[in-house]
């Protein structure tokens, strides 16, 4: 038995030992509440601080304990298994389970939202069941973004506590709407889909668009129609001219068909549609299209109309973009440098794109959506003018004063879209160092000319290796200067900004405007009607309009794919232009042809065919063998001065010829009557091809886009 002192002995061992338990256990909490949380909320290491917390996952991490990496390996398998045998429900579900066991492993979102939107899309036959699957993915990506969006991007404040987001996955967000709604075989039928996703379900509903008459027949309200049209032009000009949907019928089947697609909207049963004058919105997180958070200028999914601009997929892509580039460090133009150095724990650098090419994103998306409008027809307040088709669609029209014309707003002008584009692209520049004002990019070549001559620099190269010395004293600033220019210019190519941002700039004006307007009317509007004179006068004010605004715009005119564009619509003029004189084109080839017979170096260079001397006498027989492919018109005819002096002759003749007028008439003020000749001076119309066109001239249009533009049409294919 234990003596009272042992015992005694023993209960100070054990009340030391708890004292010290209770000691080392209140400094861990002490450190763990200083010194360890501080720490990891410093280096985003908390998963509160990472982005939305999701309670279920985190629970089944931890009970995997160290068995998590078999089992997402399992999950894999199973789920590249269930796609083989498209099993898709199967296959969603596993998804979801490998994303909640990685959350903050961002490869799983990225690849499986892919996945779903382009390989388990593709394999669906109807658009709808397409576009369901394509949100679906989208709203994957969503659910990835939101774990990994921390608290907060990029602020001010240099001393504040910063979680920023992930930019990879916001990029990606927009870049599937880009893809797969805006630029796919079926974007035209995708674009409707989405804009009906953001129309309130009773608004659309079909049963609202039918009306029985008198002899009992099923037949489209035109009048309600009309309403609807007036209110989403471009949805209903999309289903009438693009998908050619010209009954009225099936533009409400259209409606019917598609009723039940993901939206904005909490559905309604279809017994109370009519008893519901608004429906009610989802949560934002759970509304498609998926927007990011309201900030500013972006759309706001928590009201009605959600936007001011209208509403178009390139809209959703521009807003994604934008917030995509938020957790990016601020640019440093001023240094010039590939990659800028920053702060890791404040901001995130995208990992698959040079910088300056991701934060292109957002002007390229203004741009893509005022060719949307372009191509749809939208240019300025003249809008649609749909009162041919209301009229022949309708029972017993009742026609506005004003017609049946929609579109007219200012958010459907391109003209507007075009300069909103060409000032981000501006800014764009200016922020990231590519575009410096002309006088200010002579000034630093002239100041770079100290360093490039004591280093022997070529003005379009870098060293391998900057020394430190180099940036000190006069030769320092000379050396900035080279660094700046070079990386200009290097930035400029990397981005193709020249020809984003000049198109942008000729786009916007009212010349370029009117141009298109014209285009666009006699191929569109007029398509389908017989060639005729009309057709031919309103391509010929296309070309005047076009043609002034390329000399007004030089830089503009020089665009590739602007070029490219407009000379395969001057081809299909011409094409017009033999059907609507074909009699006249016919006995001019036959007089032609007998005319350089039987010479065939000469027929073949003409006709690119060898002609058979026993048909000399047969016209008929002689028209099936001669094609005149080769055709030039009022652009191919154009040539302009380009000479070292060119700007100087140009001001010389531009005050010469003010004096004169003033001379002349002294009524008149000084200035050119028409102030758009001024545009024309030093320019020329000309028969003779490049080879002989005198030193200095240029075509108007390059020989390389002409060859392009030939080659892509078939004009310039040899005989079979």
């Amino acid at each position: 038995m234990a003596t009272p002192s042992l015992l005694q002995k023993a209960r100070q061992r054990k009340m030391i030992y708890f004292g010290a338990i209770i000691a080392l256990f209140t400094v861990s909490l002490i450190q763990r509440e200083f010194v360890i949380k501080p720490q990891a909320t410093r280096l985003q290491l908390r998963e509160t601080g990472r982005g939305e917390v999701e309670l279920t996952s985190y629970a089944v991490r931890l009970m995997l304990t160290g068995s998590r990496g078999l089992a997402v390996t399992m999950l894999w398998y199973s789920a590249m298994d269930k796609q083989k045998r498209n099993e898709w429900h199967e296959l969603e579900l596993l998804v979801k389970s490998i994303t909640k066991l990685q959350p903050y492993f961002i490869t799983p979102w990225l690849y499986q939202s892919w996945n779903i939107s382009f390989n388990v899309a593709v394999e669906c036959d109807r658009p709808r069941d397409k576009y369901y699957y394509i949100s679906r993915g989208l709203e994957l990506l969503a659910e990835g973004e939101r774990r990994n969006r921390g608290t907060s991007d990029a602020v001010a404040d240099p001393d504040a506590i910063v979680y920023p987001g992930n930019p990879e996955l916001r990029h990606f967000m927009g870049f599937i709407y880009q893809l797969k709604m805006g630029s796919s075989d079926e974007n035209k039928t995708m674009r409707c889909l989405l804009e009906m996703s953001c129309i309130d379900p009773v608004e659309r509903n079909p049963d609202r668009f039918w009306n029985v008459n008198e002899r009992g027949q099923k037949k489209v309200d035109m009048v309600r129609l009309a309403a609807f049209a007036q209110k989403y032009p471009r949805l209903v000009r999309r289903l009438q001219e693009q998908l050619d949907y010209t009954d009225p019928q099936r533009i409400v089947q259209f409606l019917q068909d598609h009723q039940s697609i993901p939206s904005r909207f909490v559905p309604v049963e279809k017994s109370k549609q009519s008893q519901v004058k608004e429906s009610e919105r989802k949560d934002p997180q759970e509304q498609f299209p998926i927007l990011p958070p309201y900030e500013g200028h972006y759309p706001d999914p928590r009201t009605y109309d959600m936007t001011s601009e209208s509403i178009d997929v390139f809209l959703v892509c521009r807003t994604w973009y934008e917030f995509s580039i938020k957790p990016l460090p601020p640019p440093q133009p001023e240094k010039g440098e590939l990659i800028p150095d920053y702060d890791k724990l404040r901001y995130r650098m995208p990992k698959g794109m040079m910088v300056q090419l991701f934060r292109q994103y957002p002007s390229r998306a203004q741009v893509f959506i005022a060719e949307a409008l372009d191509s749809e027809g939208f240019f300025d307040s003249d809008g649609w003018n749909a009162t041919d088709w209301f009229i022949k669609k309708s029972d017993r029209p009742v026609v506005p004063d004003e017609g049946f014309v929609f579109g007219t707003d200012s958010k459907y002008h391109s003209r507007n879209a075009w300069e909103r584009g060409n000032k981000m692209y501006r800014q764009f520049g200016i922020e990231n160092g590519i575009y410096i004002p002309p006088a200010d990019l002579e000034a630093m070549k002239r100041l770079a000319v100290e360093s490039e001559k004591e280093l022997g620099l070529p003005p379009d190269q870098m060293p391998q290796k900057i020394n430190p010395e180099w940036r000190n004293g006069s030769l320092g600033k000379s050396f900035d200067a080279h660094i700046k220019v070079y990386y200009s210019g290097f930035y400029r190519r990397l981005t193709n900004f020249d020809a984003f941002y000049y198109q942008s700039e000729g786009e916007s004006d009212p010349i370029t405007v009117t141009a298109r307007k014209k285009i666009f009317e006699v191929e569109r509007n007029q398509k389908g009607k017989p060639p005729s004179e009309t057709k031919l006068k309103t391509y010929d004010e296309a070309w005047q309009a076009i043609t002034e605004a390329c000399f007004k715009y030089p830089r503009f005119a020089a665009v590739g794919s602007m070029q490219e564009e407009l000379y395969e619509a001057h081809q299909r003029y011409l094409a017009q232009m033999q059907l609507t004189h074909r009699e006249l084109f016919k006995q001019t080839a036959v007089r032609s042809a007998k005319l350089f017979w039987p010479w065939p170096s000469v027929m073949e260079g003409l006709t690119r065919y060898v002609a058979v001397s026993e048909f000399e006498n047969d016209d008929q027989e002689m028209q099936k063998v001669i094609t005149i492919k080769n055709r030039t018109g009022p652009l191919d005819r154009i040539q302009f001065y380009d000479g070292p002096d060119a700007k100087e002759t140009k001001e010389f003749l531009f005050s010469w010829i003010q004096g004169a007028n003033a001379a002349l008439n002294p009524s008149i003020t000084s200035t050119i009557s028409v102030p758009n000749q001024a545009y024309y001076l030093l320019t020329r119309a000309t028969p003779f091809t490049e080879d002989s066109s005198p030193e200095n001239w240029k075509a108007l249009i390059l020989p390389e886009s002409r060859r392009i533009t030939r080659d892509r049409m078939g004009l310039n294919r040899p005989p079979q």
